[in-house]
């Protein structure tokens, strides 16, 4: 009878005990950290406090001695918002760069080369925010019929490795072509180290903030994947080999980047640089070469086409006042779908005391062109009003709900 009577106890309490946990209300969680986060551990990097109010906006290889429009490019390039050049090439002219670089007091990643001059100007440490360790090495492990090992994944690695070694206080980048940065990456891929995936996987450990380029506006072989969806593709795909902490930035032409194909208009840089933000870009690189047909080349697109230049003007300043939204952690729980199948980009952000909702009408290989489409976007709060950011107006959310109407490849930001 004691045995029975101590039985019984025991499952009185541990039936208390299931109850009280069932009656527990659920801890709160921290929230998860915010990307710039990342950038702390460089003392001499780009973002060394970690400062939420600074979203990273590049341009690629560019010098700044050289003059567009009566001024030298270190400054140009800052007065429209891009705060610092991707890449500092190591050759004769060298001198001449690093000079217009400290007259200009620009910011740039240097060639790894040049580690031991980063590491020697102890009166200019802040112009020197890391190293360009390799452009397209999983393109360019082969030139026509010869095969480059440098180029391999291991080889970069260790290159990327000696140079973190020599110079921790910076990140390596390393930006790379369509066999890392597209679904299909894996077809052509040749010279195959261990496997496709593995390679994937290697060449984006060697790299601490990374870029992949696949021109989708103006790519003279696009067929399908034409339109600004493909951009944000780019960064889905590089998130399964470089995983879901480490800084990725878009990569958004200007100009003409082929020699055949299309020349971007304002509008599609636009358009693409919100793409690859709503699938989780932490940065903003351009691409501002051009290349003809006749073998001419332009440098500076996004300067010398006035057009262009205002708009990146525009849209660099928009991300800069959204910065501490943009580098906040993307939260679950919004979806988003239109009235046409028009396919819809959304992100989920909470910063500054808000709820942050952007959208985006982009598109799919299935259906690759936006268009104009009423939009359900299905948000964690039942109701209320949204403020529609920069747009003078405001939506209500019913049933969890916020409706509202896009053009094509319109973008909206929410808060409530």
């Amino acid at each position: 009878m004691a045995r029975a009577r101590h039985l019984a106890l025991a499952a009185l309490l541990l039936t208390a005990v299931a109850c009280e946990a069932e009656a527990a209300p659920p801890q709160p969680q921290a929230p998860p950290a915010p990307v710039v986060d990342y950038y702390k551990k460089w003392a001499n990097g780009p973002n060394p406090t970690g400062d939420a109010n600074v979203f990273p906006i590049t341009v690629w290889m560019q010098d700044p001695s050289g003059v567009e429009n009566g001024v030298k490019l270190g400054k140009a390039y800052p007065g429209i918002g891009i705060g610092t050049g991707l890449g500092l090439w190591e050759d004769e002219w060298w001198y001449l760069r690093r000079e217009g670089l400290i007259q200009t007091d620009w910011r740039v990643y240097v060639d790894p080369k040049r580690v031991d001059a980063v590491l020697g100007d102890q009166g200019h440490e802040h112009n020197y925010v890391g190293y360009l360790v390799a452009d397209e090495p999983d393109m360019n492990k082969v030139y026509g019929d010869v095969f480059h090992p440098e180029m391999q994944p291991s080889a970069i690695l260790a290159k990327s490795n000696e140079t973190r070694a020599m110079d921790p206080s910076r990140p390596t980048y390393i930006n790379f072509g369509v066999w890392m940065g597209t679904p299909g990456g894996s077809v052509g891929y040749g010279y195959v180290e261990k496997s496709y995936e593995e390679d994937m996987k290697t060449y984006c450990s060697a790299a601490d903030i990374a870029s992949a380029d696949y021109y989708g506006w103006t790519h003279p072989d696009r067929g399908d994947r034409v339109g600004a969806f493909s951009y944000g593709e780019v960064i889905d795909t590089m998130r399964k080999w470089c995983g879901p902490d480490k800084p990725l930035y878009g990569f958004v032409e200007t100009g003409h980047p082929h020699t055949h194909g299309e020349t971007i208009e304002p509008d599609q840089v636009e358009s693409a640089v919100w793409n690859t933000i709503l699938h989780g870009a932490t940065g903003i690189n351009y691409f501002a070469h051009s290349f003809y047909t006749e073998g001419k080349g332009e440098y500076s697109s996004v300067l010398t086409r006035p057009e262009i230049t205002a708009k990146v003007k525009a849209v660099n300043a928009r991300l800069q006042a959204l910065a501490p939204v943009l580098n906040a952690a993307s939260l679950p729980g919004v979806t988003a779908k239109s009235d046409n199948g028009i396919p819809v980009s959304v992100l989920h952000k909470q910063a500054q005391d808000a709820k942050w909702v952007i959208a985006q009408t982009d598109g799919n290989t299935s259906v690759p062109r936006s268009g104009a489409a009423r939009v359900e976007i299905s948000v964690p709060v039942r109701s209320g009003t949204a403020t529609v950011v920069d747009e003078n107006r405001t939506v209500p959310i019913e049933n969890g709900k916020i409706v509202d109407d896009f053009a094509p490849y319109q973008v909206h930001v929410y808060r409530f």
